[in-house]
């Protein structure tokens, strides 16, 4: 749902110095005229510079850089390099692993100009700028009758979604996102710019298509794009459920485990309202085609006791505000602090999920100053698991991921003693859903990762010797080693 492209540079052992420097004096006299430099001081600093969707694990800066060119970003990083300042690129800001918080005293390089959108509708292909967000393709795409898998989250950076995976509810269809990937523009750790495909440096493709931070800053991407489906509408049904309901739409989602159609997919947010001290359910499907078809799989849903409920034919461009009852905003808003963790599962255990949401209610009501959002995306794999594991780094097996479950956990920052009980809560919630995940390791949704799992959980056991060994040959500096580090061999 929530992702990004950032990318964090440099060591651990050189970052000592950077809070020393002058960046103006640095890299000005390298940068294009339509290249900018902003310093935190400056009155409109966070107006005029990319924020985090989340400041749990932030990075720390010393200013930020919007370069206008690639000969900009590739001078950033030399220059960055041989000054030991680290950087991290951003393009939607929705990066929230917990590594991310080494990278300190460093500089945002904020390619937010990089935002081209491209369209060849008769070769079925578009090409986009690094920071092209899902919100800014939609429209063209679907104006252009075509379509792409997208995350649900409008605002999410696409190429940022794309090296971690890229999970949506198209990906039934089309598979994940970064099957779609036919080549991008990349500024490497030695400030070189490369075309990476499967024609051109193939072992890097291979690399940046599920672990891609570790390797460069892309600045353009093209992708393979599809003609719409059911000319671009879509069924989208909301129901919200009273506590008491829970288990009965855990049973339902596990009656999909083996026959979720690829057209549909489901999503469910429960949560505590501190106002009304009540737990809140909320399930929406969405169904690329018919409405009489997707009605049809929906009726267990509508047997059941829901206190609210919405069904209607949107566009593709309206789906994601169509979903929860129109309550997306909050994937949008910068500055909130949300601490997230994730998990990927095979099977949906009924008594985990009941337990569970349970236990959310009790840790909710001991801790008034929590709002915690449990998610559970499902959507079918069926396309994803066709793509053989071994053709990109994305974690082997894990394209076979049915329910990816994100959990986001809002509370002020300031407060150190629920910091230590929600991740306490978390790491025995997140046990207790592994045990029973029908999986024998823990797998999961890279950009859902909370970033204490470990690079054989990020990677796979699988994949990790290759990367390691292409992390060797690309980065031997490990200049890129804040966003889940490939670890050198």
């Amino acid at each position: 749902m929530f992702w990004t492209i950032l990318l964090c540079s440099l060591g651990l052992a050189t970052l000592s110095s950077a809070a020393t420097h002058n960046i103006t004096s640095i890299f000005r006299s390298s940068l294009s005229p339509g290249a900018q430099i902003f310093l935190p001081s400056d009155t409109n600093y966070t107006e005029d510079v990319t924020q985090r969707w989340t400041t749990y694990g932030a990075p720390t800066y010393i200013g930020a850089i919007k370069p206008a060119t690639v000969k900009d970003i590739q001078n950033i990083v030399t220059l960055a390099a041989s000054n030991k300042i680290p950087f991290l690129a951003t393009g939607g800001g929705h990066g929230a692993t917990i590594t991310y918080v080494n990278c300190t005293n460093g500089i945002e390089i904020d390619i937010s100009n990089f935002d081209t959108v491209s369209i060849d509708a008769s070769n079925n292909t578009m090409t986009v700028g690094g920071a092209v967000r899902f919100e800014d393709i939609i429209p063209p795409l679907y104006e252009a009758g075509k379509e792409l898998p997208t995350g649900t989250a409008p605002c999410v950076g696409l190429v940022g979604a794309t090296i971690g995976g890229g999970i949506g509810n198209l990906q039934g269809l089309h598979g994940l996102i970064l099957d779609s990937l036919l080549s991008v523009e990349l500024v490497t750790p030695s400030g070189d710019v490369l075309i990476v495909s499967t024609s051109e440096n193939a072992d890097l493709f291979w690399a940046i298509r599920g672990a891609g931070a570790n390797f460069g800053i892309i600045t353009s991407a093209t992708y393979k794009i599809y003609n719409a489906t059911n000319n671009g509408l879509a069924m989208s049904a909301n129901y919200l459920f009273p506590a008491s309901e829970n288990r009965s739409v855990w049973e339902i989602f596990q009656s999909f485990d083996e026959t979720l159609p690829p057209e549909l997919s489901l999503t469910a947010y429960s949560g505590f309202n501190q106002t009304t001290q009540e737990m809140e359910l909320i399930v929406n499907a969405i169904y690329y085609g018919p409405k009489e078809e997707g009605v049809s799989y929906l009726t267990n849903f509508t047997a059941l006791n829901a206190t609210e409920t919405n069904l209607m034919m949107v566009a593709w461009p309206n789906v994601t505000s169509s979903m929860a009852f129109g309550a997306d905003g909050d994937a949008c808003t910068t500055g909130s602090y949300l601490n997230t963790w994730g998990l990927g599962l095979a099977e949906t255990n009924i008594d985990t999920y009941t337990t569970f949401f349970n236990e959310l209610q009790a840790f909710s009501q001991a801790h008034p100053d929590y709002s915690g959002i449990f998610v559970v995306d499902r959507y079918s794999s069926a396309a994803a698991a066709a793509v053989p594991a071994n053709s990109t780094s994305y974690g082997y097996g894990y394209r076979n991921i049915n329910s990816h479950l994100l959990f986001e956990n809002s509370y002020p920052s300031d407060n150190s003693t629920l910091d230590n009980a929600v991740n306490s809560f978390m790491r025995s919630i997140r046990s207790q859903f592994q045990r029973t995940s029908g999986f024998s390791e823990m797998e999961i949704y890279l950009n859902y990762a909370h970033g204490d799992e470990g690079a054989d959980v990020w990677y796979s056991p699988q994949h990790l010797p290759k990367l390691s060994q292409l992390k060797s040959k690309w980065d031997p500096d490990e200049l890129f080693s804040f966003n889940y580090p490939v670890p050198l061999p």
